[in-house]
């Protein structure tokens, strides 16, 4: 199971998808402070008030639930080693909700720059993580596609032998 490449691509999503998960991905700057947007939530990390606590000042939850089925699908597609057309399709499934992500990822982030009227507007280097991890999951599909390739070329030639 590990010893095939495809396992090793998917467990590098995997590895991608959950450093993700926990890191800042947009730093906004206001005049009053600084603040982070995870996958948890936005909060003020940098205040320019000495007495102001750092606060979650949104709820993200919804881009830490897509990353965790990105994380939770390509863990049941390593474990799908033997059915290599199931294993495609949880793939290509997968597929679609990295695209949700970065959709919902840019949606929440022009909302809390809107509402927090932000003057600077950066991203970290974490971003580029999910496009990293689609990557690793595209050279996934490629290299199942080959071992089901090969597979249905070494059952033409057994059954040509008879």
């Amino acid at each position: 199971m590990i010893q095939r490449i495809q396992s090793l691509y998917l467990l590098c999503a995997i590895i991608f998808m959950a450093i993700f998960a926990f890191t800042p991905y947009f730093n906004i700057v206001t005049d009053d402070a600084t603040y982070q947007l995870t996958s948890c939530g936005i909060k003020a990390v940098e205040t320019a008030q000495a007495d102001a606590a750092t606060v979650v000042s949104s709820q993200n939850y919804i881009v830490l639930i897509i990353s965790g089925l990105i994380m939770l699908l390509s863990i049941i597609a390593i474990f799908l080693f033997k059915n290599r057309v199931k294993q495609i399709l949880v793939c290509k499934i997968n597929i679609l909700f990295y695209v949700t992500l970065y959709i919902i990822m840019g949606i929440t982030a022009f909302m809390n720059y809107s509402a927090l009227q932000g003057t600077s507007f950066t991203t970290t280097t974490y971003v580029v993580f999910p496009i990293c991890a689609l990557i690793t999951n595209w050279l996934a599909i490629s290299a199942i596609n080959k071992d089901e390739q090969l597979v249905r070329d070494s059952e033409r030639m057994w059954t040509r032998n008879r």
